[in-house]
This record gives C-alpha cells, structure tokens and sequence, in this order.
C-alpha cells in the first residue's frame, strides 16, 4: 500500500481493497479473506499459568532461607514453630502470586473489548455477524450506541459522532465525516474520515469500509506494546531481595564457622549442630516479609478509605519513591464535564479587552435577565433536557448540551418545564457541515427561531445584536471585536458557543424555514474546568521533589491552560505536541522532558517513548491514564495508576493502582502513604536485623569463650516469635512524620539499609548482645545454669521491646517523641512481655520452656539493663 486509508478518497479505497461501496464484499469472497486474514481478534500472548507464578515466588532467596528455617525447626522437633513458619511463606507466595496472576489479565480485556457481532452489507444485503468474521473490505453499518468492531474509512456520514476517548484521551466525542483525503501526517485524534475499532457512535449515522482488523487494529497494536512492555522489578523488591541474599550468605558462613570451630576445639558434634541451628533461626528474621505484607496490606487498607485501590501490594511504597507523574488530563486534573465558565453579552466593555475577554464571568445567578434570556435561548435550540435527581446528574449524552441544561439550572431555568411553555414546531438538527442547530418554538406572541452553533457560522448570520434588551445594529467593527474575543478564549482552551434568535409573527416561518438575519444574544465560553483541589495538589507535589507532567491526547492549547491554571506549566512555558516528539532522538527527547512539562496530541506509542525515556534518565514514573491507549504505558511506568470512574478495564488491569474518584490529589495522597510506608519499613527492618544481630553474638561469644549455651533452640524460637511478630507490626503502622511531604524523593539507588541506619542497627544489636552477655556470665557466677539461662532470655526480650520504641525516629529520642503516640505499639509490648512473663512464672510452661522464676530485684536489673542507652540519651541530650 503506497499510503495510508485516511490519505485515500473513498474510491481509492475501495479500489485497493477490491470492495464495493454499495454492495460490500460477496459471501465466498468474505470467506476467502478470513482464511487469509485471519479472524477479527486480538490475539493473547503465552502467559504464566497460576501454578507457574505460585512456583516462582518460592524461588526468592529470602523464601528459600525462611524455607530451611522450617526444615531446621522440623529436625529439631519444634513442629508447632515449623508449622507456624511454612504458614507465613505459603501466605506470603500466595498472596504474590495472585497479585502477579491479576496483573497477567490485561490482554485478557483487550480480547473481549470489541462487541460481539456487527451489521455489514454482504453481497448488497445487510446481515448480521459475528466480530470475528469481519474482513477488510468489508462494508459496516454505523449507528448510535454500537461499538465499533475494526478499523474503517468512513464513505458515507451524516451528523457522525464517536467517542474515542478510550482510544485517544479526548475527552469529547469526535464529529466525524467523509472527507475524501487527509494528509499522511495526520495525528489519529485528528482523522475524521477513520473510525476505530472499540470506539462508540454516540451520534448520527453513516458506512464505512474496514480497512484493519484484528492485531492490525489500532487497538492490536495497544495489544501488542502492552505485551512488549515490561512490568519492573519495583525498588522494595530489588531492596529486600539483596537483603534477603546477604542474611542468607552470613547465616551460612557464622553456622559453618561455630559448627568446625566447635569440632575443632573438641565439642561434641551434636551440640555443635543445635549450636548451628540456633544461630540459623536467630539470624533469619523470619517475621520481615510477613511484617512488610502485612505493613503493605494495612497501608492498602487505608487507601482504600481514601479512594485508591492498590492492586499490586509494592506499588504502594514504589509511589513513596516516584520522582515524576505523567498525568493524563480530562477527570484527572479536570472534573470531566463541560461547563460555562463565562457569558459574554453584547455591549459588555470587556469585550474588546486584548487580555482578558469577558472578565472570566461566571454563570449568572437568577436576577440577571440578560444572561438568563441567552441560556434560555441556547436551551430552546438543544435536545438535551434535565430532571434534578439526588446525584445532579445530567440526561443528555451530549456534553456541550449538557453544559447548557447545568447552566440553566444554576440560572434558576425551569428546564423541565420550557417545552410545556415553549412548544417546539420546527428543528434543524446540527451537522458537522452546519455546525449549527436550530429550532422554531412558539411564544405568546408568535414563533421564534432560537439557533446556536459555531460563532464562525452564527455571527456571519446575524444583522442585529441585543443591547440591554433592544436591539441594535451588529456593525463590521462590532463583528470584528466579537471574532477576536472568539479567538482569544480558543487561545485559553475555551469552547466557544454563539446563540441567537429572531422573533417573528405566526406565519411567516414556514417549513425549510430561514437562519439568516438573527440577533446575536452573546457568546457562551466553556471548559473541562480544573478541580478546586488541583492546584494545592500539585505544590504539594512540587514540595516534596516531585515534578508532575501532562501527557494528554487533548489538543495543545487545552492542554496548556489546564498545566497553567493547575500549576504544572509556568505563565510563560510552552508544550509540544506528539508530531514534534517523532522528529526527535533519544538524547534530544530527554533533554526536552528535562525542560519541557505538557505534551498533548500524544498516541500510545509516544507515552510509552516518553516514560522509557524518563526512566533511562533515572526518573522513577508513575503514570496516570483512564484509556485503552494507556495501557502499555501504564504497564511500563514503575507504577501504573489507572481512574476507576471513568477508566476503562484495559487500563484497570495493565495498571498497579486504581483511583477510584480519578482524583489527582488522590496520587498525591499516596505517594505520601508510601513514604509512610518506607519509613516504617526501615523502622521495623531496623528494629528486627538489631535484636538478631545482638540474638548472633551472644550465641558466638558465649561458644567461642567455652560457656554454657545462654538460650534453648525452644527459646530462640519463641522469643522470635515474640519479639518480631506484634511490636514488628505496630512498628509498621507507626504515625507518619509530619514533614514527610517536605522531604525530596528517596534515591532508588539506596538500599533499605543505609549507611546511617546501619550504624544505628549494630551499635544496637552490639548493646543487646553485650548487655545479655553481662548478665548471663554475672549471674553464672551462681551456679546455676538455668538461672543465668532464663536471665539472659529474659534480659534479650525485654532489650528488644524497649528497642521497639527507639527505632520509632533515626534521630529523636523516646521523651521526645513521646511515649503513647502510637498506642498499637505500646499493646503490642504489653502483650509480649506478658507472654515473656507467663513462660517464667506460669508452672506449665516454666517446665516447657525450663526456665525458673526470677526475683523482683532481678527483674530491676534486667529493666535497667533496658533502659540504660535511653537514660544515657537523655542525659546527653540535655547536657549539651
């Protein structure tokens, strides 16, 4: 093919298709190109099966360690604390598999997208059949509410309408026609000749030849890059993967170590073995991936409350550490809904103002008869109607009409009551040809033909203009001023509507009746207007070292005032369009998204080109996006975040987090949920790797200096279980930092264990392990074992919890943090330290556990021991 369909007339279409445009293919001629082009499906690429995912997630490294964990307790008989293990990694695998198995089903919708059957002209008769069957060449019927099934060049349109926004992000529906040829370059919004598999008639009728189907289609090529976009590995799973391969390496080199160390000096080899296996359970922080799911599933919980829905458990943290937002426009940054946003009558003095036409007036309340008299008139000559219902929502389907008809009722209209006062004789409907509608009406005093349309057609048709109730003369110099406001609110973005009217005596309007000599009533400007909450959003944002970018399918100008008024575009910047982004290399694109913040007329390729190009800059994105166009951006962005209201499933599946008010300060809340979420993570992991840490060199210390060994494998386990289950948690649920959002985003480069934090977790592992140490030789000195044994369980448990509440702040100390602002934290030590205190003062399990009850001067020693860094904290602290 030398060119593509929409550059083509309509008979150099059929002439390269061998098709007939009145009486479309024959039936064997239709059956010969199916088995030439397959059927009309977008066809799904191999996906893993459940079973398939299920086994991957135990191939981690973390989850093969918690996996010998298990095994090593079995062997030694704790068969309740194995079970209790495996639990935790069976949970944790499945829970990641079905999130990974959910993400899988994108192309799944993509398949079932197009509707089932469609009517074609076969052989000159219509018939119905089924999608699959379509053929290129074939000839469709076009009509309202039917869901387009291929790719086709229209040859026939009358007042043609789509909705294309799945497909194209414009937010209004497409006046679409058949015009004989349109440059190669086109921009697919901008094809009017062309409609598009998956997209919706909302209006008029016509017939068009398919051109594509199946992954031909504009849609199967979506198909195709969301296949070929790759889902990330997010920062949290790179992180706890490289942590979970090096407490898997030191387990094994420390066990190794003391067990040859242990035989070398003489030790018997079995309880060298215990020996190994001790500090093996002591070493793994088995509870760290059950408190992170955990951690993420409470924070998903929350959201939720919030209106987003997290699919993909990490994505919530990932959004903790996004650095750009490529966010669509129209019900993100906007509400999604025309409305007037200024009413321009004339004699108004602004209307010859070069920079702010109009004064920006808002609709007019109910005593400005003017202003009420031009809605009325613009409501007269539209079909749209509107009963208040307890939601507001409007009847109507189209969305300039339904403008109107809110207008009208924030004006104090009577809209369900005008045709009862205003009966309707005659109508022109509006055409994308006309671009105007008219309508006859009768009046009390005779008929009136009320118009409203293009302010290109409706002024050249006018002669008087209404003046404060009389009419007056509309001169050249008052049209001019008129034009230049009209071009000057389409700089802003703004969708203009010219109304008019003509009274006339009973009689003198007869069928086919005239448009000419109207008076022109004003001017009505309407916009998608900004969502109140947008603005403060986006400094928000800003503050907190995120740049958001508009990546939109609208038109450039649009696009710009809404970046404007939002904050994202500065007064003087300027956007580009995806055309220019074609002629661009990859240096030469990054340099431009370094500096330049709204793209608009952007196809699914050009989103996927700018967020591979923002990640080869080292940004972490998250993109935003409602359309089947989104899709593989969505699924390539490091966080995929798709609108629930008025998204499409495509985008829902390909995506990892669901707005469900499509709300932009929504995201905005997450990201500070996930920063939330991070900290708690370095809260608890901190808190966990210190008491193993400290666990590790009192079990080396007291085997390489000869001592009797200070824990039971009986006792290492459930002091884990203790220790790292409930303060672990309340740890991850600790209250955010109230400057969380004035901090820049975290570099993905660093790990969860920074140097700092590092520092922070071994000076307190070191103190646990020597202050347990201390009391265990001291009280050795006694004689008795058990005692020093059950001294130096007790002394490490009670360690840890006061360490829960240290790990709270990397910089702050208890006092001033305050000792009960988490009060989940202070239940969870509570109930610990009662199961410490049960297993050496209640009988049974003091046989158990074979520990012997300790004195209260005993348990002061083991609370001083506790508190001591704290009092020395302070005490410092207060010093200086």
């Amino acid at each position: 093919m030398a060119k593509p369909f929409h550059s083509m007339s309509s008979q150099e279409v059929a002439y390269e298709l061998k098709t007939d445009l009145e009486r479309g293919l024959s039936a064997a001629e239709a059956r010969r190109r199916l088995n030439v082009f397959g059927p009309n499906k977008i066809s799904s690429y191999a996906r893993p099966g459940l079973l398939s995912i299920l086994i991957s997630q135990f191939k981690d490294p973390m989850v093969l360690t918690l996996l010998g964990a298990v095994a090593i307790a079995a062997l030694m008989g704790e068969v309740l604390d194995a079970f209790t293990i495996a639990g935790i990694v069976c949970l944790n695998a499945a829970l990641g598999a079905i999130q990974e198995f959910r993400a899988e089903k994108a192309l799944e919708v993509l398949e079932n997208y197009a509707p089932p059957s469609a009517w074609v002209v076969r052989g000159g008769r219509p018939m119905e059949i089924p999608r699959e069957s379509i053929v290129p060449g074939d000839l469709i019927s076009l009509s309202p509410g039917m869901r387009i099934p291929a790719d086709a060049r229209i040859v026939s349109a009358a007042a043609l309408q789509v909705e294309e926004a799945a497909l194209t992000g414009e937010s209004l529906p497409a006046s679409k026609s058949a015009a004989e040829s349109l440059p190669e370059r086109t921009p697919l919004p901008d094809r009017a000749n062309m409609v598009f598999g998956g997209t919706l008639v909302t209006r008029g009728e016509g017939a068009a030849v398919v051109v594509h189907t199946g992954m031909d289609t504009e849609m199967g090529r979506i198909a195709k890059l969301v296949s070929s976009a790759k889902s990330q590995e997010t920062p949290l799973e790179a992180k706890l993967e490289s942590l979970g391969k090096g407490i898997l390496v030191i387990c094994l080199g420390i066990c190794s170590f003391l067990v040859v160390f242990g035989i070398v000096k003489g030790r018997p080899f079995h309880e060298m073995f215990l020996t190994g296996v001790s500090l093996a359970v002591a070493a793994v922080p088995e509870g760290l991936p059950a408190v992170v799911t955990l951690c993420f599933a409470i924070g998903v919980q929350r959201m939720a409350k919030q209106g987003c829905i997290v699919r993909k458990l990490e994505a919530i943290e990932t959004l903790g550490s996004v650095t750009v937002i490529c966010t669509d426009k129209t019900g993100t940054l906007t509400k999604n809904r025309l409305e007037i946003t200024e009413i321009t009558l004339p004699g108004d003095p602004a209307l010859g103002s070069k920079d702010r036409p109009g004064q920006r007036r808002k609709t007019p309340e109910r005593d400005h008869r003017a202003a009420v008299e031009l809605l009325e008139m613009a409501l007269l000559a539209s079909d749209a109607r509107h009963a208040p219902g307890a939601d507001d929502t409007l009847a109507g389907e189209d969305p300039t009409e339904q403008a109107i008809v809110l207008g009208a009722l924030q004006a104090g209209i009577h809209v369900e009551t005008i045709d009862r006062r205003f009966p309707r004789a005659q109508e022109k409907p509006f055409t994308p040809e006309r671009r105007m509608m008219s309508a006859v009406v009768e009046t009390r005093d005779g008929v009136m033909v009320c118009a409203k349309g293009a302010p290109g057609t409706i002024i050249p048709a006018c002669s008087t203009q209404l003046v404060r109730g009389v009419e007056e003369a509309l001169s050249d110099e008052e049209r001019k001023k008129w034009n230049s406001w009209v071009e000057r609110a389409a700089g802003r973005g703004l969708r203009v509507l010219a109304v008019a009217g003509r009274k006339c005596a009973r009689g003198e309007v007869g069928p086919g009746y005239s448009e000419d000599s109207l008076c022109l009533y004003g001017l009505l400007a309407m916009a998608d207007t900004l969502r109140e909450e947008g603005p403060e959003s986006v400094r928000v944002a800003k503050r907190a070292g995120i740049r958001p970018i508009l990546v939109t399918g609208d038109h450039l100008r649009t696009a710009e005032t809404i970046a404007r008024q939002a904050g994202i575009l500065a007064a003087d910047g300027r956007g580009v369009t995806g055309d220019y982004i074609d002629t661009l290399s990859e240096a030469e694109l990054q340099a431009l998204l370094a500096r330049t913040s709204v793209f608009a007329r952007v196809s699914p390729a050009h989103k996927i080109k700018i967020v591979r190009s923002l990640k080869r800059a080292g940004e972490v994105v998250a993109m935003t996006g409602d359309g089947v166009n989104d899709a593989p951006a969505l699924k390539e962005a490091a966080v995929g975040v798709a609108m629930g209201l008025g998204g499409t499933d495509v985008a829902r599946e390909a995506s990892s987090v669901v707005l469900m008010d499509d709300n932009f300060s929504t995201i905005v809340k997450a990201v500070r949920e996930g920063r939330a979420i991070y900290d708690n993570i370095r809260k608890f992991v901190r808190y966990l790797i210190s008491c193993n840490i400290g666990e590790v060199i009192t079990m080396v210390t007291a085997t390489v200096l000869g001592l009797p060994m200070p824990l039971t494998p009986t006792e290492l386990l459930w002091m884990n279980l203790v220790t790292d289950g409930l303060p672990a948690l309340a740890l991850g649920m600790d209250p955010p930092s109230p400057d969380i959002m004035e901090r820049p985003p975290r570099d993905p480069a660093e790990g969860v264990l920074s140097r700092g934090l590092l520092k922070l977790i071994v000076t307190r592992g070191v103190y646990v392990g020597v202050a347990t140490l201390l009391v265990f030789i001291s009280t050795l000195r006694t004689g008795d074992v058990r005692l020093a044994s059950t001294m130096a369980y007790a002394t490490l448990v009670t360690v840890q919890l006061v360490a829960a509440f240290e790990c709270r702040s990397e910089t702050k100390s208890i006092a001033e943090l305050g000792l009960f602002r988490n009060p989940l934290l202070v239940g969870a030590s509570v109930i610990s330290w009662l199961m410490l205190l049960a297993t050496i003062h209640y009988p049974p399990l003091v046989v158990l556990f074979h520990t012997v009850p300790l004195s209260v001067s005993q348990w002061g020693l083991i609370f001083m021991v506790s508190v001591f860094p704290e009092l020395f904290r302070a005490a410092f602290s207060k010093k200086g």
